[in-house]
């Protein structure tokens, strides 16, 4: 199942983390984001991604510096396709943050059932 960015996803916790990170506003970076959920909506049966336990996020490489201007409230998603609903850890991912926030998960992408469990938040 593709999992999809939707109003339920708590995208501010996503920026909350990439804030806590010191990521800004124009970096592009290879990133570890532990511990999201994906999960079905009831009404439409969609997959969504879902940050609100997400815990903090590892960046493994800076490919391009960013201005220090804040970033993004908008969140966008790209491949990530899921076997089932639950916890994962996606390791390596690609994050893009100019005019709005995107990850991309891509074949340098390790999506694997979350090690641990994190507080939510």
């Amino acid at each position: 199942m593709e999992a999809r960015i939707t109003a339920q996803s708590q995208s501010f916790r996503l920026r909350e983390r990439l804030e806590e990170a010191k990521v800004s506003h124009g970096e592009e970076a290879r990133v570890d984001l532990p511990g999201v959920r994906v999960a079905v909506l009831a009404a439409t049966g969609e997959a969504q991604l879902m940050f609100c336990n997400m815990g903090s996020i590892r960046v493994r490489q800076l490919m391009q510096r960013g201005d220090e201007r804040p970033l993004a409230t908008d969140v966008t998603l790209e491949g990530l396709q899921v076997p089932a609903v639950g916890m994962y850890d996606l390791v390596n991912a690609h994050i893009s943050v100019n005019g709005s926030i995107h990850v991309r998960v891509d074949s340098e992408t390790q999506v694997m059932p979350a090690r641990d469990l994190v507080q939510k938040g």
